[in-house]
Protein backbone atom coordinates (compact mmCIF):
# COMPACT_ATOMS: atom_id res chain seq x y z
CA UNK A 1 0.00 0.00 0.00
CA UNK A 2 1.05 3.57 -0.72
CA UNK A 3 -0.66 6.07 1.54
CA UNK A 4 0.69 8.98 -0.53
CA UNK A 5 -1.42 8.06 -3.57
CA UNK A 6 -5.24 8.31 -3.88
CA UNK A 7 -5.22 4.83 -5.46
CA UNK A 8 -2.60 3.46 -3.07
CA UNK A 9 -4.88 0.71 -1.77
CA UNK A 10 -4.98 -0.98 -5.18
CA UNK A 11 -2.11 -2.73 -6.94
CA UNK A 12 -2.50 -3.95 -10.51
CA UNK A 13 -0.32 -6.55 -12.23
CA UNK A 14 -0.33 -6.38 -16.06
CA UNK A 15 0.24 -9.24 -18.46
CA UNK A 16 0.77 -6.97 -21.48
CA UNK A 17 1.55 -3.26 -21.90
CA UNK A 18 0.94 -1.42 -25.17
CA UNK A 19 2.15 2.19 -25.50
CA UNK A 20 0.05 4.00 -28.11
CA UNK A 21 1.62 7.44 -27.68
CA UNK A 22 4.72 8.49 -25.82
CA UNK A 23 4.64 11.70 -23.79
CA UNK A 24 7.44 13.95 -22.69
CA UNK A 25 7.98 14.75 -19.03
CA UNK A 26 5.51 17.56 -18.22
CA UNK A 27 7.04 21.00 -17.56
CA UNK A 28 5.08 21.21 -14.29
CA UNK A 29 3.63 18.46 -12.16
CA UNK A 30 -0.07 18.29 -11.48
CA UNK A 31 0.06 18.44 -7.70
CA UNK A 32 -0.73 21.23 -5.26
CA UNK A 33 2.59 21.19 -3.41
CA UNK A 34 4.65 21.67 -6.58
CA UNK A 35 6.68 24.79 -5.82
CA UNK A 36 6.97 26.18 -9.34
CA UNK A 37 7.56 29.69 -10.65
CA UNK A 38 4.39 31.65 -11.43
CA UNK A 39 5.60 32.50 -14.93
CA UNK A 40 5.89 28.79 -15.69
CA UNK A 41 2.45 28.17 -14.23
CA UNK A 42 0.95 30.81 -16.50
CA UNK A 43 2.81 29.51 -19.56
CA UNK A 44 1.39 26.02 -18.99
CA UNK A 45 -1.94 27.14 -17.55
CA UNK A 46 -3.79 24.17 -19.01
CA UNK A 47 -1.70 21.91 -16.75
CA UNK A 48 -1.85 24.24 -13.76
CA UNK A 49 -5.65 24.28 -13.92
CA UNK A 50 -5.69 20.51 -13.45
CA UNK A 51 -4.43 20.86 -9.89
CA UNK A 52 -7.00 20.13 -7.20
CA UNK A 53 -6.43 23.51 -5.55
CA UNK A 54 -7.16 25.35 -8.79
CA UNK A 55 -10.27 23.27 -9.46
CA UNK A 56 -11.44 23.90 -5.89
CA UNK A 57 -10.96 27.65 -6.38
CA UNK A 58 -13.08 27.64 -9.52
CA UNK A 59 -15.79 25.60 -7.84
CA UNK A 60 -15.79 27.84 -4.77
CA UNK A 61 -16.12 30.99 -6.87
CA UNK A 62 -19.03 29.40 -8.73
CA UNK A 63 -20.75 28.51 -5.46
CA UNK A 64 -20.21 32.01 -4.07
CA UNK A 65 -21.67 33.61 -7.21
CA UNK A 66 -24.66 31.25 -7.04
CA UNK A 67 -25.21 32.11 -3.37
CA UNK A 68 -25.19 35.81 -4.25
CA UNK A 69 -27.56 35.42 -7.19
CA UNK A 70 -29.96 33.25 -5.16
CA UNK A 71 -30.16 35.87 -2.41
CA UNK A 72 -30.91 38.74 -4.76
CA UNK A 73 -33.44 36.66 -6.74
CA UNK A 74 -35.28 35.76 -3.54
CA UNK A 75 -35.44 39.44 -2.56
CA UNK A 76 -36.98 40.86 -5.70
CA UNK A 77 -33.88 41.85 -7.68
CA UNK A 78 -33.68 41.35 -11.45
CA UNK A 79 -30.29 40.49 -12.91
CA UNK A 80 -29.79 42.38 -16.18
CA UNK A 81 -26.80 41.93 -18.46
CA UNK A 82 -25.65 45.29 -19.83
CA UNK A 83 -23.56 46.00 -22.98
CA UNK A 84 -19.76 45.87 -22.92
CA UNK A 85 -19.04 47.90 -26.07
CA UNK A 86 -20.41 51.33 -25.19
CA UNK A 87 -19.96 55.05 -25.67
CA UNK A 88 -17.30 56.61 -23.49
CA UNK A 89 -18.68 58.29 -20.37
CA UNK A 90 -16.78 60.44 -17.84
CA UNK A 91 -15.88 58.41 -14.73
CA UNK A 92 -13.01 58.11 -12.29
CA UNK A 93 -10.41 56.49 -14.59
CA UNK A 94 -9.44 56.30 -18.24
CA UNK A 95 -11.40 54.10 -20.64
CA UNK A 96 -10.06 51.19 -22.61
CA UNK A 97 -10.86 51.88 -26.27
CA UNK A 98 -11.79 49.33 -28.94
CA UNK A 99 -11.50 50.54 -32.56
CA UNK A 100 -14.43 49.82 -34.87
CA UNK A 101 -13.62 48.11 -38.18
CA UNK A 102 -16.99 49.01 -39.68
CA UNK A 103 -16.87 52.67 -38.67
CA UNK A 104 -13.35 53.81 -39.45
CA UNK A 105 -11.93 56.30 -36.96
CA UNK A 106 -14.63 55.47 -34.39
CA UNK A 107 -14.08 53.69 -31.08
CA UNK A 108 -16.05 51.81 -28.50
CA UNK A 109 -15.20 52.12 -24.80
CA UNK A 110 -15.15 49.26 -22.32
CA UNK A 111 -17.32 50.13 -19.28
CA UNK A 112 -15.73 51.21 -16.02
CA UNK A 113 -19.10 50.35 -14.45
CA UNK A 114 -22.70 49.92 -15.72
CA UNK A 115 -23.60 53.31 -14.22
CA UNK A 116 -25.41 54.68 -17.29
CA UNK A 117 -27.41 51.52 -17.89
CA UNK A 118 -28.57 50.94 -14.33
CA UNK A 119 -29.88 54.51 -14.17
CA UNK A 120 -31.74 53.82 -17.40
CA UNK A 121 -33.19 50.66 -15.84
CA UNK A 122 -34.40 52.61 -12.80
CA UNK A 123 -36.24 55.12 -14.98
CA UNK A 124 -37.55 52.26 -17.12
CA UNK A 125 -39.29 50.56 -14.19
CA UNK A 126 -36.74 47.96 -13.03
CA UNK A 127 -36.86 49.00 -9.38
CA UNK A 128 -34.32 46.46 -8.14
CA UNK A 129 -31.42 45.71 -10.47
CA UNK A 130 -28.34 43.59 -9.82
CA UNK A 131 -25.50 42.20 -11.90
CA UNK A 132 -22.23 40.38 -11.29
CA UNK A 133 -20.42 42.38 -13.92
CA UNK A 134 -16.97 42.72 -15.47
CA UNK A 135 -15.53 46.25 -15.37
CA UNK A 136 -12.47 47.76 -17.05
CA UNK A 137 -10.35 50.71 -15.93
CA UNK A 138 -7.16 51.94 -17.55
CA UNK A 139 -5.20 53.04 -14.50
CA UNK A 140 -1.81 52.37 -12.95
CA UNK A 141 -1.44 48.97 -11.31
CA UNK A 142 -1.47 48.87 -7.51
CA UNK A 143 -1.99 46.20 -4.88
CA UNK A 144 -5.77 46.58 -5.16
CA UNK A 145 -6.02 47.72 -8.81
CA UNK A 146 -5.95 45.74 -12.04
CA UNK A 147 -7.14 46.39 -15.61
CA UNK A 148 -10.29 44.28 -15.27
CA UNK A 149 -12.26 43.17 -12.25
CA UNK A 150 -15.65 41.75 -11.30
CA UNK A 151 -18.04 43.58 -9.01
CA UNK A 152 -21.53 43.11 -7.59
CA UNK A 153 -23.41 46.06 -9.07
CA UNK A 154 -26.86 46.93 -7.75
CA UNK A 155 -29.35 49.77 -7.85
CA UNK A 156 -32.65 50.34 -6.04
CA UNK A 157 -35.48 52.83 -6.54
CA UNK A 158 -37.56 54.51 -3.84
CA UNK A 159 -35.19 53.62 -0.99
CA UNK A 160 -32.93 55.48 1.40
CA UNK A 161 -29.33 54.92 2.42
CA UNK A 162 -30.21 52.44 5.19
CA UNK A 163 -32.06 50.17 2.73
CA UNK A 164 -29.03 49.93 0.45
CA UNK A 165 -26.68 49.34 3.40
CA UNK A 166 -28.95 46.57 4.72
CA UNK A 167 -28.93 44.68 1.41
CA UNK A 168 -25.15 44.99 1.14
CA UNK A 169 -24.67 43.89 4.76
CA UNK A 170 -26.80 40.78 4.36
CA UNK A 171 -25.20 39.56 1.13
CA UNK A 172 -21.67 40.22 2.41
CA UNK A 173 -22.56 38.38 5.63
CA UNK A 174 -23.79 35.37 3.66
CA UNK A 175 -20.62 35.37 1.58
CA UNK A 176 -18.50 35.58 4.73
CA UNK A 177 -20.20 32.49 6.13
CA UNK A 178 -19.38 30.66 2.91
CA UNK A 179 -15.76 31.81 3.10
CA UNK A 180 -15.60 30.69 6.75
CA UNK A 181 -16.95 27.24 5.89
CA UNK A 182 -14.39 26.85 3.10
CA UNK A 183 -11.25 28.38 4.60
CA UNK A 184 -11.83 28.70 8.35
CA UNK A 185 -11.40 32.46 8.00
CA UNK A 186 -13.61 35.27 6.80
CA UNK A 187 -13.13 38.23 4.51
CA UNK A 188 -14.54 40.83 6.87
CA UNK A 189 -15.84 43.99 5.26
CA UNK A 190 -14.26 46.49 7.64
CA UNK A 191 -15.74 49.94 7.90
CA UNK A 192 -14.88 51.35 11.27
CA UNK A 193 -12.60 53.89 12.86
CA UNK A 194 -9.93 51.32 13.77
CA UNK A 195 -8.80 50.41 10.25
CA UNK A 196 -9.88 53.61 8.48
CA UNK A 197 -10.81 51.61 5.38
CA UNK A 198 -13.76 50.01 3.64
CA UNK A 199 -11.79 47.20 1.99
CA UNK A 200 -12.26 43.51 2.65
CA UNK A 201 -9.53 41.90 4.74
CA UNK A 202 -8.98 38.24 5.52
CA UNK A 203 -9.29 37.53 9.24
CA UNK A 204 -8.84 34.25 11.07
CA UNK A 205 -9.52 35.52 14.60
CA UNK A 206 -13.30 35.86 14.29
CA UNK A 207 -15.34 33.22 16.09
CA UNK A 208 -18.05 31.52 14.07
CA UNK A 209 -20.65 33.01 16.41
CA UNK A 210 -19.35 36.48 15.53
CA UNK A 211 -20.55 35.94 11.99
CA UNK A 212 -24.19 35.52 12.98
CA UNK A 213 -24.46 39.29 12.97
CA UNK A 214 -22.41 41.55 10.68
CA UNK A 215 -19.40 42.93 12.60
CA UNK A 216 -20.14 46.45 11.41
CA UNK A 217 -19.76 49.22 13.96
CA UNK A 218 -20.55 52.36 12.03
CA UNK A 219 -22.91 53.43 9.29
CA UNK A 220 -21.26 54.25 6.00
CA UNK A 221 -21.80 57.41 4.05
CA UNK A 222 -23.74 56.95 0.77
CA UNK A 223 -20.76 57.76 -1.46
CA UNK A 224 -18.73 54.96 0.17
CA UNK A 225 -21.06 52.21 -0.96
Amino acid sequence: KNADLPTGDIEVFADDLIIYSEADTPPIYIKDDDNVDDNLRLKYRYLDLRKKKMQDNLTFRHNLAKLTRDYFAENGFTEVETPVLIKSTPEGARDYLVPSRVNQGKFYALPQSPQMFKQLLMVGGTDRYVQIVKCFRDEDLRADRQPEFTQIDLEMSFVDVDDVIEEADVVVGLENLKVFEEFGATAVYVRNDIYRTDYEILRDDWNYSDLKEPPFQKEKKPHQL
